[in-house]
């Protein structure tokens, strides 16, 4: 039996997500406030952090990692923010309501922050290897899929830790906890050795440890296996927190 006619007109995902992807830029543009964080705050501290090392190129790798991961944390802080809001403004249950499944709306409502996010990335790496004098990646491809993992981890973090949020204005606080637990592990804004060594071998399994550590093994071209490894620790944490996320977020609006 053929299709109803219907069912042709329907938009497929990808059709879905550019749609969202588009309400949400839209809706950053108007926003000057959550521009400014999202957008020039994150790239203006890097630029400054980066040039801040002493040594050769490997200390300069190092410390673009570790900048990396600090902006990396502006998506987590970020994404709760529209999380909240989009849900508060009623967003998330009005899209529900129609052909995006679960999955699409989370995904569409991150899609702007992740975007701006890699664009950032790209920019700071430019600007490692034009103004800083660090050597091309050796292995661009794993720092993207650090980079797209590392931030599909933050956004749903973010998702889960949304459902305590009553407000965009109370990101700042809810995310203050998580943002510190991801900001000193070692390699992000902790340096490698700085730690105790045997706290030093369990925080390097959070989140942004093994995330640095891509990044820093495919910029100098180390041990594909090693990365491999590392990648598939952010694979494990992006099930974790997805399975999170998917238990506590809340799709209706807070009353308190």
């Amino acid at each position: 039996m053929s299709q109803p006619a219907l069912d042709r007109h329907v938009p497929g995902t990808p059709r879905q997500l550019t749609a969202l992807l588009r309400m949400e830029l839209l809706a950053l543009r108007r926003n000057r406030t959550a521009s400014a964080i999202s957008v020039v705050a994150p790239l203006g501290i890097g630029f400054f952090l980066a040039a801040d090392y002493d040594g050769g190129a490997e200390a300069g790798i190092t410390r673009m990692a570790s900048v990396l991961a600090f902006v990396v944390v502006f998506v987590h802080h970020h994404m709760i923010t529209v999380y909240a809001s989009r849900r508060q403004e009623l967003v998330l249950k009005r899209l529900r309501s129609g052909l995006p499944s679960d999955g699409a709306i989370l995904t569409g409502a991150a899609s702007a922050t992740l975007a701006i996010f890699l664009a950032q990335a790209v920019i700071l790496a430019g600007y490692g290897v034009l103004a800083l004098g660090l050597p091309v990646p050796e292995n661009p491809l794993f720092i993207v899929l650090a980079l797209v993992l590392g931030a599909a981890v933050m956004a749903a973090f973010s998702a889960a830790l949304s459902a305590v949020t009553r407000s965009s204005e109370a990101a700042m606080l809810t995310s203050l906890p998580t943002t510190v637990l991801f900001l000193l592990t070692p390699g992000a804004m902790v340096a490698l050795g700085t730690l105790p060594e045997n706290v030093e071998a369990i925080a390097r399994y959070l989140p942004l440890g093994p995330f640095t550590e891509v990044i820093r093994e495919a910029w100098l071209g180390h041990d594909v296996l090693d990365m491999l490894a590392s990648l598939g620790v952010l694979a494990l944490w992006m099930v974790v927190a997805s399975l999170l996320a998917r238990a506590v977020f809340r799709w209706e609006p807070r009353s308190a």
